[in-house]
C-alpha cells in the first residue's frame, strides 16, 4: 500500500477527531438548550433530502427525467411517511434502484 494514502488517512482521522473533540467537551459540561436539541434532530432529514431530492428532479439525460429515479423516490417517500425512519427510506429508494436496473437489464 502506498505510504502517501496511509499518511492521509491518517491525516483525516486527527482532523475529524479535532473538529469533533471540542463539541464533545462542550456537551458534557454544559446542558445543550432544548431548542438546540430539536434543531439538531433535523439535520439528518436535512442532509437526507439535500442528497436525494437534486438527483430525483434534476437528473435528465436526454432532456428527459429518469424514471428509476422517480420511481426510488415515490419508493423513498412512501416508506418515509409509512416508517418515519430516514434509514428505511433510504433502502426503499436503493432497493428500488436497484430492481429497476435489473429488469431493465432482463428485459
Amino acid at each position: 500500500m502506498n505510504d502517501k494514502i496511509l499518511l492521509y488517512i491518517g491525516l483525516m482521522a486527527i482532523i475529524t477527531y479535532l473538529t469533533r473533540f471540542p463539541m464533545l467537551v462542550i456537551s458534557s459540561r454544559w446542558e445543550i438548550p432544548a431548542w438546540l436539541k430539536r434543531g439538531l434532530a433535523m439535520v439528518p432529514v436535512g442532509v437526507f433530502s439535500s442528497m436525494t431530492i437534486p438527483p430525483i428532479l434534476f437528473h435528465t439525460p436526454n432532456g428527459t427525467w429518469s424514471p428509476e429515479y422517480i420511481v426510488a423516490g415515490v419508493a423513498a417517500l412512501a416508506v418515509g411517511l409509512w416508517k418515519k425512519q430516514i434509514v428505511w427510506a433510504l433502502l426503499a429508494g436503493v432497493v428500488m434502484i436497484a430492481l429497476w436496473r435489473q429488469l431493465v437489464a432482463f428485459f
